[in-house]
């Protein structure tokens, strides 16, 4: 017997074998197809779904992580059965269950990524999804920000700090992000720098003993200044600037009181590798420091030798700072030189000596010349007469 199959069976197949939709039902679909315009959603309806890019996308966030295969959850707009479509959009599903998203953030201390729209009064007024929150000025950084202006238009990633519903209010902190990151960098600094690592980093504060280098973020090594150049340095300003790009050599890292000590000296110009002196030279420097027991001079570049006050003067010295004073030229015997140590005993009295025993012992030769001069002339003399007479 043959069977009459009429349109409305055919209706009612369609309706069992395919979902019905309805303007703002809530829908998860499939992503069949995607062009620079949008999604095409499969719906499980006999009219795919279209999902365009602006009711897809919220500011900085990347086209690139839907991808055909891939599952979205989007409210229906509106049912076109004329065109066969089914408008979509994924922003007005958020809006649903946004504050439910926020609270689970919120609690599983996940970061978000906020765009600033302006700044208000004690701070920034954000914007996460179809959100709006308040980024207080005392949250924005670790450091003291004195223009919260140049945050406009950018996308900062955040904590949540406060989420209420009823009140449609979105509090975040970057500040506390801050803290987080830096804590972890600075315990994974501590568990793997060692000494003799060269790292590069940036110049963030000068004080009078030494610069202040950030080597991870928020995570600063000190370079005292007796370790910024082989030659004496007076002041950190001398050789480097906040800014500066520096490349240092790690010397001291002590977890317990969260200290890490750099050096800016370049290891192979290490001139106590090469010491073009030997003990018993005299040689000229400069004086470069001045102490209560002597003075430092500088022989050569890096290099200094101590003057102890019993090695100034032949004269009794009783404080060197009335002989002495930076920046005076003096020479110099080199009495013993100390390459591991890195020492260099100098004596000016010594060499004082030696310069004058070497002036007597020059007189001393001249007048035996003289004396052989005359002799020799008297002994021609002697000879000439004999020989006349």
């Amino acid at each position: 017997m043959e069977e009459n199959f009429s349109m409305e069976d055919f209706a009612a197949m369609l309706d069992q074998t395919f979902q019905k939709v309805y303007n703002g039902d809530i829908i998860e679909g499939k992503i069949i197809e995607k062009d620079a315009k949008g999604l095409l959603v499969d719906v499980s309806s006999y009219m795919d779904g279209v999902l365009p890019v602006e009711e897809l996308l919220y500011d900085g966030e990347s086209y690139d992580a839907y991808n055909v295969g891939d599952k979205v959850t989007a409210m229906v707009k509106y049912v076109n059965t004329r065109e066969g479509q089914i408008l979509l959009s994924k922003k007005e599903a958020d809006k649903l269950v946004i504050w439910d998203d926020l609270k689970e953030l919120q609690n599983e201390e996940k970061t978000i990524d906020v765009k600033v729209k302006r700044v208000v009064n004690a701070g920034l007024r954000v914007e996460y999804k179809t959100v709006e929150g308040f980024l207080p000025a005392s949250q924005v950084s670790m450091e003291f920000v004195d223009d919260l202006t140049t945050y406009v238009g950018k996308t900062l990633t955040v904590l949540i700090s406060d989420v209420n519903e009823d009140k449609k209010n979105l509090v975040v902190s970057r500040k506390v992000l801050e803290r987080k990151e830096a804590e972890n960098a600075r315990q994974n600094i501590y568990t793997s720098l060692t000494r003799g690592t060269t790292l590069t980093g940036k110049v963030v504060r000068l004080t009078n003993f030494g610069a202040f280098v950030e080597i991870a973020p928020h995570v600063d090594g000190l370079i005292h200044v007796n370790d910024m150049s082989w030659k004496r340095v007076k002041s950190p300003a001398d050789v480097v600037s906040v800014g500066d790009i520096v490349k240092v050599t790690v010397l001291e890292v002590d977890a317990v009181r969260n200290r890490i000590g750099l050096s800016l000296k370049d290891v192979d110009a290490d001139p106590w590798k090469n010491i073009p002196f030997a003990a018993g030279q005299i040689v000229t420097g400069t004086i470069s420091k001045v102490i209560a027991s002597g003075a430092f001079a500088e022989i050569a570049p890096g290099l200094e030798g101590y003057i102890h006050v019993s090695n100034i003067s032949e004269k009794k010295v009783n404080v060197p700072a009335d002989v002495l004073k930076p920046g005076m030229e003096v020479t110099a015997k080199i009495l013993n030189i100390d390459a591991a140590q890195k020492r260099i005993s100098l004596s000016m009295k010594a060499a004082v000596k030696e310069a004058q025993d070497n002036a007597e012992k020059a007189d001393y030769q001249q007048y035996r010349a003289e004396v052989e001069e005359v002799s020799t002339n008297l002994g021609d003399l002697f000879a000439g007469l004999q020989k006349n007479s």
